[in-house]
């Protein structure tokens, strides 16, 4: 009869000691998850002339610390200048892809140069390269590094 409680007692401490385990490795799971924010900085950037607009030109901007934070520029029509860009972003292990699409109807008979600002947290290496296109055009393709900028 002891040994039938001894035994039932082992298997619950087996099947606790399993429980617990896994509940672990979800939550370190769920520690890893990116997190990405991205929004249109307002207003027309009139600091680049639209002549000189050249997607590999010094508008592209990164800091990488914890947080990976990206500004970089992409061009449209001038009215409306605000809420008019969809970003979505896809991560393949040391890839990141961003695209950007313009929603907004096209208004006016102008294009303006606008600040795109990215957010990624959760990212566990230290250097990766960036692809960002621009209404299904490959406009930016830069190597971004904790390490060096």
């Amino acid at each position: 009869m002891k040994i039938k409680y001894l035994s039932m007692f082992l298997f619950f401490i087996l099947i606790f000691l399993f429980v617990y385990s896994c509940s672990e490795n979800s939550l370190s799971d769920n520690n890893e998850e990116i997190n990405f924010k991205a929004h249109q900085i307002a207003g027309c950037n009139n600091s680049y002339s639209l002549e000189k607009i050249n997607f590999s030109d010094s508008c592209f901007n990164y800091t990488f610390d914890e947080t990976l934070k990206i500004d970089f520029c992409v061009y449209g029509n001038c009215c409306p200048d605000s809420n008019r860009f969809d970003v979505n972003y896809e991560l393949n292990s040391d890839t990141i892809y961003v695209t950007v699409t313009d929603t907004a109807a096209n208004l006016c008979r102008c294009l303006c140069n606008y600040k795109i600002h990215l957010e990624l947290t959760g990212l566990q290496k230290d250097q990766y390269v960036f692809y960002s296109n621009f209404n299904n055009i490959l406009v930016y393709n830069e190597i971004i590094s904790k390490l060096n900028k």
